[in-house]
């Protein structure tokens, strides 16, 4: 699968997923996107902004994700994001 990660960066990823930022204790404060490089292996991860409200950034990452999975490939560059 492919993504644009910003302009002129588009990589080869073997897996994508959606998780839950906790800072333990059970408490969520944002939405986590990991991507697994392909054929390195190499993780990328990044979370929403935190101005995004939690539920807004979850339905957005869900539905990349799916985008993702359903056309090999998405667009993430427009997403309101931070590397970690």
């Amino acid at each position: 699968m492919r993504v644009l990660f910003s302009a002129g960066s588009v990589k080869e990823v073997s897996q994508a997923e959606v998780v839950p930022m906790d800072v333990g204790n059970g408490e969520v404060i944002g939405t986590q996107v990991n991507f697994v490089l392909s054929p390195s292996g190499d993780q990328l991860q990044y979370i929403y902004a935190e101005h995004i409200p939690l539920e807004e950034s979850g339905e957005r990452a869900i539905a990349f994700i799916q985008k993702l999975y359903q056309n090999g490939f998405a667009d993430f560059s427009g997403e309101p994001v931070e590397q970690l």
